[in-house]
């Protein structure tokens, strides 16, 4: 099944089955959530920031996830109103990696950055006595989605376990915090992506206009002003309900933020 899965690769994302099942709301979902569209098979991870963030191969996706089952179907327009934000790295303390083209070896700390691991004592320490089987090649084309940290000397100076525990989510590695959420305004095809999030109560909401046509955000309470191409609006949500808005150019346009404890 995963070799069916991970059949082919295109676009410098990792593709997955094409046969996943429709999601019941396609343009509800949260921040954390795994999506894809309906005629491209690459998968994305959307973010705190609303933009989409690519697995640039297989052995990236599995550092994160066991399998294929919490990914949310939306149409490709809905897709494609989603700006993209970069590519995931590996998670940290999962394994120790290197690049195609250096023989050296790399564990990865939080954040995306690789240090250089000083000797093969080391790596046994921290990965045990098959610490040459817990190494994976990182293509030098992915190399520039990594930094460059101070290396690992002693054992004291990195934990495997610790940073791995330490970044449970996507969205920690990249240092989104939860206190912020998005939604991108498409075309009155795409609507409001997504159309539906539920959030904490606490969380600023930005609306951002990807569309080429002025729009705007009104709900009870709160308004923006006209929103151009690109222009943006904020509001913080410090009230737990359930709280409806629509665009005044398009009255189709809706959507909803759910506000939870």
């Amino acid at each position: 099944m995963m070799q069916r899965i991970f059949a082919t690769f295109s676009s410098l994302a990792f593709i997955a089955s094409i046969m996943l099942p429709m999601s019941a709301s396609a343009q509800a979902f949260n921040p954390g959530t795994l999506i894809k569209g309906t005629s491209y098979a690459a998968v994305y991870y959307f973010a705190e920031d609303g933009k989409r963030y690519v697995f640039p191969n297989e052995k990236t996706y599995f550092t994160w996830y066991e399998n294929f089952d919490n990914i949310v179907v939306v149409d490709d327009r809905t897709l494609g109103t989603i700006p993209i934000g970069g590519n995931v790295t590996y998670r940290p303390g999962k394994k120790m990696v290197k690049i195609t083209t250096d023989p050296r070896v790399y564990v990865v700390d939080v954040g995306g950055i690789l240090r250089h691991v000083g000797s093969e004592e080391l790596a046994q320490t921290f990965y045990n006595i098959n610490w040459n089987q817990q190494i994976d090649d990182i293509p030098d084309a992915f190399f520039i989605n990594y930094k460059m940290g101070t290396p690992v000397e002693t054992a004291t100076q990195y934990k495997p376990a610790d940073v791995l525990n330490s970044t449970k989510t996507i969205s920690e590695n990249k240092g989104f915090d939860g206190s912020m959420a998005a939604v991108s305004i498409g075309d009155p095809t795409a609507g409001m992506v997504p159309s539906s999030m539920t959030i904490k109560k606490g969380t600023t909401v930005t609306w951002t206009n990807q569309d080429s046509k002025p729009h705007n955000i009104i709900g009870n309470g709160f308004q923006s002003d006209t929103l151009e191409y690109k222009d943006s609006y904020q509001r913080a949500f410090n009230t737990v309900g359930s709280f409806e808005y629509h665009d005044e150019f398009n009255e189709s346009m809706i959507g909803t933020i759910n506000v939870q404890n």
